[in-house]
């Protein structure tokens, strides 16, 4: 009896431990992502511009239209963009899709953003990562109980994936398009072609638009962290509400258009957005 109340005693023991050491981890990390997180918000500025009809009226007639579905007339460029997310990932067609819920921070001037995931939930986190675009710098990192690195990737390409990922999700705050580190083109009647530069980068893309003025598709070259090539990446919109008096995507996905074919590979609801000036 002895010998077994002392077994037990050891297991109760390492389990605790085990626990602690987890605890700790995710402790750190989150730190880690929290000071990721006030050096991008001491860092944003405030744009000091209220969006008005004759600050896009010399644009493509489909830029014109996104601009006023959207509703950004009378709106300040906010300083900081929150958004909040649920979702689903997977890392191919024949892997099995992962369950998430995010957060995301923006500054938009200067651009930068830090994306936190948890796996499967923020209530019951198996696995923890990071995806950040700051001070012109990309870099992902993902850990398996805040612990076991998943992903752990930066550089060059990801400084320039993260500023395209910017780019891409000025969607939810439409009105930094019309800053001044962003030009738009005529492309044709259904779309237009626009870039943004950070920090010596550059982002090209172009934004399909329909008669309303509902963006429907964003379509780019960026950096694949998987075949480690510039692929093309488009992000279909599958549904709109308004957020903050602004008409905004609030479901889409991420497809890697892929020589062996399309990789349906993130699928997202916007659960929340909120501005600060």
């Amino acid at each position: 009896m002895a010998v077994l109340k002392l077994i037990a005693m050891s297991i109760t023991a390492v389990v605790i431990l085990a626990v602690l050491v987890v605890g700790l981890a995710y402790w750190i990390f989150t730190q880690q992502i929290g000071a990721d997180l006030d050096r991008l918000v001491a860092a944003a500025q405030p744009a000091n511009a209220t969006i008005t009809e004759a600050m896009f009226a010399s644009l493509p007639e489909p830029a014109q239209r996104y601009f006023r579905f959207a509703g950004v007339v009378g709106k300040p460029i906010p300083r900081l963009v929150r958004l909040t997310q649920k979702g689903r990932i997977r890392s191919s067609n024949a892997a099995n899709w992962m369950t998430l819920e995010s957060d995301e921070t923006y500054s938009t001037n200067p651009p930068a953003f830090v994306w936190r995931a948890w796996f499967p939930a923020a209530a019951t986190p198996v696995a923890l990562g990071r995806d950040e675009y700051l001070e012109g710098r990309g870099s992902i990192l993902m850990k398996m109980l805040a612990i076991a690195p998943l992903a752990d990737q930066r550089g060059d390409e990801l400084a320039a994936a993260g500023l395209m990922r910017f780019f891409n999700e000025a969607m939810w705050f439409p009105a930094a398009l019309l800053g001044p580190n962003v030009s738009i083109a005529a492309r044709d009647k259904d779309s237009f072609r626009a870039a943004i530069s950070d920090r010596g980068l550059t982002a090209e893309a172009v934004f399909f638009v329909d008669a309303d003025g509902r963006l429907t598709n964003f379509r780019a070259q960026r950096y694949n962290t998987d075949s480690r090539s510039i692929e093309t990446w488009e992000t279909p919109v599958g549904a709109y509400r308004d957020f903050g008096g602004l008409q905004l995507p609030s479901a889409g996905s991420a497809v890697w258009k892929l020589p062996s074919g399309d990789l349906n590979y993130i699928e997202l609801e916007i659960t929340g957005v909120t501005y600060e000036n």
